[in-house]
Parts: C-alpha cells; structure tokens; sequence
C-alpha cells in the first residue's frame, strides 16, 4: 500500500468500480486502481464529489485535504482499516514511561549531536566570542555524554536538552552580526529579527511534521516527550526536536545569503516584526529547505511506527493492535 499525492490545478478526480479516474481540463488522463492506495493526500484545486469521497471510505482510503500557504491539515478522513489501531497502541505508550523516555533520548541525543556539528562549522567563521565557542562545543559534549546511559525520566531529559539548547545559542550569538541584536533565543513574541525568523521555520516544520504524521495514520496530538497540551501537536513537537538545528542553521545562512536583512525588521511594543517584502523572499526560499527534509520526516514518522509496531507485539495487552503495522510504509 502507498500514499498518493496530488497537486494539481483544473483536475477532477472520480471512483468507478475499484478504479480511480482523473481528468484533465475535461479530458480523460489516466487511471490507478484503489487496491494500491492506502491513502490521497490532496493540495491542489482538485475537483472531487461527496458522492466519491464516499466511495473512497467504502475502500477505506484514507483522504488529507490541505489548504493554506502553511498547508495545514483541514479535512482528514481515517484510513479506516488501521488507523484506529495505530492510534489506540499510540496513546497506550504514551502512558508507558520506558517507551516514551527511550524515544525522547534518541532524538534529543540526535539533536546534541547536531548542535555540535552546527557549532564546529560555526568556529570557521569570524566570532567575537574568544574561547566561548570552545565552552559551548564542550557543555554539549557533557550533554551529549549523559546520555550514552540510560535515562529514566522525562523532567531529566528536558533539562539535558534546555541545557544544551542555551549553549547552543549562545554560541550563535558570536557569530550573528550584532546589527541583529541577538543575545538568546525568546519568543511570544520574538524581540529580534533572528528569533522571527526562527520562530517562523520552526512552525512551518512543524506544520510540515504534523502533515506527515496524518499520512502515516497516527495523532499528531499525542506525544511522548511532550505531553498532551489543548491545542498543541505533541507528537509533531516530538519528531522535530532533532531537526530543530536545521532550522537553526539554515535561519543563519538566511541572514548570511540576505534573504532576510536587518532592514527588513520594525520592532513594535517589545514585539520583533518581519516586514512584507522580507516574507515574500523566506516563505519561497524555506520552502525549498522544506522539500530537502521530506524525506527525513517521513524517515521520523515511519521509525515510530516501527517502535510501536515492535512494542505492540511484546505487549500483551496491545498484541491484538500489532497488525496495523505491518504493512510496510511507502
């Protein structure tokens, strides 16, 4: 089974029998039988009737329709055939602390690991820091190094990662030209250009995250590092703490390549704002970054599945919830 993607313009798409049909500015263009879809993932202005939307549940194929420049999930219907399994072994683990703590130390140690490599790029470059580039790269090696052991809590694992995450800002600071005004990462509202600009990538990942976990049949809502909050993606929030540093960096090479200027910027009632004509370079530009890590996000996503898969199966009271993962994720 796979998942379609469809992203085109003046396209009708109909079910006849056990056959998808599309059409073309009128004209019949091709054809795919259902029985090799597990689910559509829609974006483009597709022309599609309720009457084979229906159809398409009949099958259970799952249907994610987005809408939006941030391409936000509006419509999702479950892949009725093993959604709902996933999703009941995914909040059984959430409740399980050995499974959630194993999880969250792989990614944060994934996510120290690139900090460290962001920060040894960062030491080629003209600083204003001295050695303080030098102190950094080590507080995140003990970071790093805390966690080869095993780690049985969550609250531990947060301080680890905050601890980590201040260094590596710090070292930023260094680097960034002080036309900037960046001394630490804030937000809610950002105070500084760099921290907009950060601010803004880290939601389009996580936007981008939370339409991968849609398509993989899990809650975007349930999470195991972070816990379930109203109106927070949790599991979304999980599966991009270790690509956080992407951002962090490609925010950077933003500033460096003046896709995004000081002069871009109004600040208004302590609130950092970016400007119109500054949005009109970023949003194009991070999209392209954004294509580069598909493939990474749905690595992420299919990981869990596995994780879960694998737990489910030595878990007694989660057995019968096994065969939803084992078809292979395509």
């Amino acid at each position: 089974m796979s998942t379609l993607y469809i992203d085109r313009k003046n396209t009708r798409m109909t079910v006849s029998g056990n056959t998808l049909i599309f059409y073309e500015n009128g004209e019949r263009a091709s054809t795919l039988p259902l029985h090799i879809i597990d689910r559509i993932c829609i974006k483009g202005d597709l022309a599609l009737s309720a009457a084979d939307l229906g159809k398409l549940g009949e099958h259970n194929i799952g249907v994610l329709i987005l809408s939006g420049r941030e391409q936000q999930p509006t419509i999702y219907l479950p892949c009725a055939r093993k959604d709902a399994l996933r999703r009941l072994a995914q909040a059984h683990f959430s409740q399980d602390n050995t499974f959630c703590t194993r999880q969250a130390q792989s990614w944060i140690t994934e996510k120290i690991q690139r900090e460290q490599d962001l920060l040894r790029e960062l030491q080629t470059r003209p600083h204003r820091g001295g050695h303080q580039l030098h102190e950094n790269l080590e507080q995140l090696e003990k970071s790093r190094l805390r966690l080869q052991n095993p780690i049985n809590d969550l609250a531990t694992l947060r301080g680890i990662e905050g601890s980590a995450a201040s260094s590596t800002f710090a070292a930023i600071a260094c680097v960034l030209p002080e036309s900037l005004h960046f001394t630490k990462r804030n937000r809610n509202p950002p105070r500084d250009p760099y921290n907009v600009g950060l601010s803004l990538g880290y939601t389009l990942l996580h936007y981008a995250m939370v339409r991968q976990i849609h398509l993989t049949g899990l809650d975007p809502c349930i999470g195991y590092y972070h816990s379930i909050e109203h109106g927070r993606e949790s599991l979304a929030c999980d599966l991009i703490e270790a690509m956080r540093p992407l951002v962090t960096a490609w925010t950077i090479e933003a500033f460096h390549d003046r896709i995004l200027r000081p002069e871009d910027f109004t600040i208004q009632n302590e609130a950092c704002h970016m400007g119109k004509a500054a949005r009109a370079r970023y949003y194009p530009a991070f999209e392209n970054a954004l294509k580069n890590w598909q493939g990474e996000m749905r690595a992420r996503c299919v990981a869990l599945l596995r994780a879960l898969g694998k737990a489910c199966f030595n878990h007694p009271q989660t057995r019968a919830c096994a065969e939803a993962f084992l078809e292979k994720e395509e």
